[in-house]
């Protein structure tokens, strides 16, 4: 019986030390879709001059500018957001 234990362990730990190894992957790097949304809503400083957090949840622009028309805030690009230029219709980028 102890035999059969010691070689159940062994194949046990073989098995887990083999599933940590890196794997080399032959296809080209792709671009990972985050799935940030690339526009927030900055509303400005609450009571006592504490910053209020972003609301980040818009992939359209003009969507951005309605919610923060409605929340008296200003839209603004999402700098965790990692893809390409977002649609941007109607606004003008300056850098």
């Amino acid at each position: 019986m102890g035999m059969i234990r010691r070689l159940l362990f062994l194949t046990v730990a073989a098995a887990t030390f083999i599933s940590t190894i890196p794997v080399a992957d032959a296809r080209p790097a792709q671009r990972a879709w985050s799935g940030e949304p690339p526009y927030c809503v900055l509303i400005g400083i609450g009571p006592r001059g504490a910053t209020l957090p972003q609301i980040c949840r818009f992939f359209k622009y003009q969507e951005c500018l309605q919610a923060a028309a409605q929340l008296r805030g200003n839209c603004v690009a999402n700098i965790d957001y990692r893809g390409p230029t977002p649609d941007t219709e109607g606004a003008s980028w300056a850098r």
